[in-house]
């Protein structure tokens, strides 16, 4: 019989290499929002609300994850988590840059390029994820 490590944490060291880096990847890409919080426009101080979104919803899914995982352990379904809360900020982020705003040459810009790409494909794996755990029960 083999013990559930007692977190989330626990469970996702115990992981492959490559999962524990594409994990990585994901967290530094989402708390990098942090640093763009507040950007100078102009000379002028403003607050990014994208930055806010991104943030919010790494750290609603997280609680999510840590939920599921408590109930259920170390499952497919994790993945519903990042649906629930990843889809809205991005589609929102994704649908205000595009088609009507060309993607900015800015680091706040080329950051937000990133994070669509790097959510984008765990969005589409999540998804997998969550088709095959309800699939498989």
């Amino acid at each position: 019989m083999t013990v559930q490590p007692a977190t989330l944490s626990e469970a996702i060291a115990l992981q492959p290499s490559w999962l524990l880096l594409w994990v990585g990847i994901l967290v530094t890409t989402n708390l990098a929002a942090v640093l763009f919080l507040f950007g100078r426009k102009n000379g002028k101080w403003l607050f990014r609300p994208e930055a806010l979104a991104i943030l919010a919803a790494f750290l609603a899914a997280g609680s999510l994850m840590e939920y599921i995982y408590g109930e259920l352990g170390y499952v497919r379904l994790l993945g519903l988590a990042h649906l629930i809360f990843w889809i809205p900020a991005y589609a929102w982020i994704y649908f205000k840059r595009r088609p009507l705003h060309p993607p900015s040459q800015s680091l706040f810009g080329k950051y937000l390029l990133v994070y669509l790409l790097i959510n984008g494909i765990s969005l589409v794996v999540d998804a997998i994820d969550v088709i095959r755990y309800f699939i498989e029960i």
